[in-house]
């Protein structure tokens, strides 16, 4: 499988906040950290995009970023890194489809597909969890409606 790589240096005069900004950017891409300043995702124009978007701040504030196309040497690294990808968005998954059995308000439905839009915009690998959780999410809107449209 080819990967994304992202390799940065943030600028030295940087405060702390900025590592911070850094860092909840990479968090919320569900980057694979290779290690301290490297990270991957799985290769897709998206991913591309982002890291390219990420690597132009960085060059504007100072650092140093580059944007390569990597694959893994060894099967089992291929494996422990799409373990990796699988198990952060399978676990977020499954907190959806058991929260969309206890949803009872609208404002609960809109902030359970809000989540879930969230997870699978960081699902690169495609987790079959996807279809069990937004049918778990649509089972359970319907019967919310359907008891709205009664009462």
């Amino acid at each position: 499988m080819k990967w994304i790589m992202l390799i940065y240096k943030l600028p030295l005069a940087k405060t702390t906040a900025n590592k911070v900004a850094v860092w909840r950017k990479l968090k919320k891409l569900g980057v694979f950290p290779i290690q301290k300043s490297v990270c991957i995702l799985p290769h897709s124009e998206r991913t591309i995009e982002h890291f390219e978007w990420l690597a132009a701040e960085f060059l504007e504030t100072g650092g140093q970023a580059s944007v390569w196309e990597a694959e893994s040497l060894t099967p089992s690294q291929e494996k422990e890194i799409r373990d990796f990808f699988l198990d952060q968005v399978n676990g977020d998954y499954r907190r959806v489809i058991q929260e969309a059995e206890l949803a009872k308000t609208e404002r609960q439905f809109k902030a359970l597909w809000a989540r879930y839009n969230k997870i699978k915009a960081r699902d690169y690998l495609k987790s079959p969890l996807a279809a069990e959780a937004k049918a778990a999410c649509e089972v359970q809107a319907e019967k919310f409606h359907k008891k709205e449209e009664s009462s």
